[in-house]
């Protein structure tokens, strides 16, 4: 963020990025490097099309939760 106001602060898609290589659950995705929303959430939702144990799911559900954070980011605070 480059400004200390509320109504101006804005991240680029550098620091999505950078937030989203900081989350190590998201490691083994596409879409982190570089920042690509739609490429990340298609690859979250085809492993949870191929969970077959309830591990998995509960893995999936940690998952959506760290992307919903990351689309609040992206959709209130990234410079389009």
């Amino acid at each position: 963020m480059n400004s200390r106001d509320p109504r101006r602060r804005v991240l680029t898609a550098e620091d999505l990025t950078y937030i989203g290589q900081r989350l190590r659950i998201l490691d083994p995705f596409p879409g982190v490097r570089p920042w690509n929303r739609a490429t990340l959430w298609s690859a979250v939702l085809d492993e949870h099309m191929a969970a077959t144990k309830p591990r998995d799911s509960e893995a999936f559900r940690e998952l959506v939760g760290a992307l919903r954070v990351l689309d609040v980011l992206d959709r209130d605070f990234l410079r389009k």
